[in-house]
């Protein structure tokens, strides 16, 4: 079973707790991430799920979920999953900060990480996701994601571009994550297209100054460690992206 294979097959197992625990309550769950733009891998991804509920859950079924998808995590050869849940209400017409109802991350090569406050968590990771479930959501279970969530304004999502630029330059240390994340981000900026990160990557290979950075990126994400990138080329092509979103942006 190849990579993007696995995420599926472990986002229909998400599903199937869902409908267990929630019964009628559920009103829809979506692979998102590599899941849904394709692209996985075996060494980097994870299962993104986001699922919606009717109303928030009482406080018993939500600890049960959490130790269900926890158990069921901690098996997985992935890196392992991150799962949002929102009330109906809050995706149909999506707040400027995403009103989730619960935000986990839990795996065998995940920091474990359980929060109810959407103002604790950065929210442009909200922004954006919602963003690409909205046109690329694969459904494990209701509706097309269309018809669930409601559209985000493009200004709105270009701010969650800037945000995460800036979030990697200072915190994550997988430079060929902060790499192929600015190669999303361009892309949108330029075209308003969601890819995965392969093919984003892809994408910015003829149109960057430094294609040799992309080709590095790309072998990492794809288990190849032979060859670190440098930091400072990283900062540089990563300062470049932010800037084009700057004059998309605007003023």
């Amino acid at each position: 079973m190849d990579a993007d294979e696995l995420v599926r097959d472990h986002g229909r197992a998400v599903a199937g707790v869902l409908r267990e625990l929630l019964g009628d309550d559920l009103v829809a769950a979506y692979l998102i991430g590599s899941g849904a733009l394709g692209g996985a891998s075996a060494a980097q991804s994870d299962v993104d799920v986001v699922a919606v509920c009717a109303a928030p859950l009482p406080g018993q079924t939500e600890a049960a979920l959490v130790a269900r998808l926890g158990e069921l995590a901690m098996t997985w050869p992935l890196r392992g999953l991150e799962f949002v849940l929102y009330s109906r209400a809050a995706v149909a017409d999506p707040a400027r900060v995403p009103r989730w109802e619960l935000n986990l991350t839990v795996g065998p090569r995940m920091d474990h990480h359980q929060s109810r406050d959407p103002a604790a968590d950065p929210p442009h990771w909200f922004v954006l996701d919602l963003d690409i479930l909205r046109g690329h959501g694969r459904a494990l279970a209701g509706p097309p994601p269309a018809e669930v969530v409601g559209p985000l304004p493009r200004r709105r999502v270009l701010e969650a571009v800037r945000d995460s630029l800036l979030w990697h330059g200072a915190h994550e240390p997988n430079l060929s994550q902060s790499v192929l994340n600015a190669c999303r981000g361009w892309r949108f900026t330029e075209e308003g297209v969601w890819s995965s990160k392969r093919d984003a990557g892809a994408w910015a290979r003829p149109r960057t100054g430094d294609p040799a950075l992309i080709d590095t990126a790309l072998a990492i994400r794809s288990g190849d460690p032979a060859d670190p990138l440098d930091p400072a080329r990283v900062r540089a092509f990563s300062r470049r992206v932010l800037e084009r979103v700057q004059r998309e942006l605007g003023p």
